[in-house]
């Protein structure tokens, strides 16, 4: 299957330098560190009245670790988007991706699968790293319990992360706008401070973007919340999905059809 085979490539290229994966989960556990100290700081302490009464989620390591995490994997499909295909035009090698049996579109779906996937297993290390290291209390139960809008929430993120597909085709080096783009994500999300703290317009635009409604609900199921308490993450995140990927798809093939025109090389 095509599929898996770019996933095999892919993981096979990452996994074959030590080194390189290591650096990841170091540069992944001193982003972490430094917010978690820097947030503390700011609140005066560990615990939060405050967060506790706008999120329901009171201990700021268990906040901010979850919410992380989320947004690193969340930014994976774009990564992908941006620094892989624009490896293949580098190499030349996208033009004939588009002749091959398996298509252009599976190619960039199995990248981004490939990068998320990769990141995970990094964000997994770094995830029990701050559990261990900031005393975070959760349960095994908890985190089989949050695994459904863990999975929706990835199906959200892919969606959204292939947008950026199209336009590296058109526009080849986009880097500096999926960065700015990643963090302005990282700010209105609610990752590392709560929504309620932003002018209400900014949260209207929260509300457009899964990883608000994802890190949300895996906070509040993983503390004990039940299921019933999540019901409006789960509608946002069932409604934004398909609308994700249809948008993606419909740029896509704009982009692939001005890419026929423009050509695919010419990095």
């Amino acid at each position: 299957m095509a599929l898996l085979a770019v996933m095999e490539k892919e993981f096979r290229m990452f996994f074959r330098y030590p080194l390189r994966v290591v650096s990841s989960v170091l540069v992944g556990l001193v982003f972490l560190v430094q917010f978690v100290y820097f947030g503390q700081a700011v609140l005066g302490g560990r615990y939060s009245s405050i967060l506790q009464a706008s999120t329901g989620v009171g201990d700021y390591p268990t906040y901010a670790l979850i919410g992380y995490v989320l947004w690193w994997v969340s930014v994976s499909p774009m990564e992908a988007s941006v620094w892989g295909i624009r490896r293949e035009l580098q190499r030349g090698t996208l033009e004939s991706n588009v002749t091959s049996p398996m298509g252009l579109l599976e190619m960039v779906v199995s990248l981004a699968l490939s990068w998320m996937l990769m990141d995970s297993v990094i964000m997994a290390v770094v995830f029990l790293t701050g559990v261990v290291a900031f005393g975070v209390s959760l349960s095994w139960v908890a985190l089989l319990k949050a695994l459904p809008i863990v999975g929706l929430a990835f199906l959200a993120f892919l969606g959204s992360g292939l947008i950026f597909a199209g336009l590296v085709m058109v526009f080849k080096n986009i880097g500096p706008l999926a960065q700015i783009f990643e963090f302005l994500v990282l700010f209105i999300s609610g990752v590392f401070f709560p929504l309620s703290a932003l002018p209400r317009w900014l949260v209207v635009i929260s509300d457009l973007i899964p990883l608000a409604h994802s890190a949300n609900g895996v906070r509040k199921l993983l503390v004990g919340f039940p299921y019933s308490s999540v019901t409006g993450e789960v509608a946002w995140l069932l409604l934004l999905t398909p609308l994700y990927w249809l948008a993606s798809y419909a740029l896509f093939k704009w982009a692939e059809k001005t890419a026929r025109v423009m050509g695919y090389g010419g990095y």
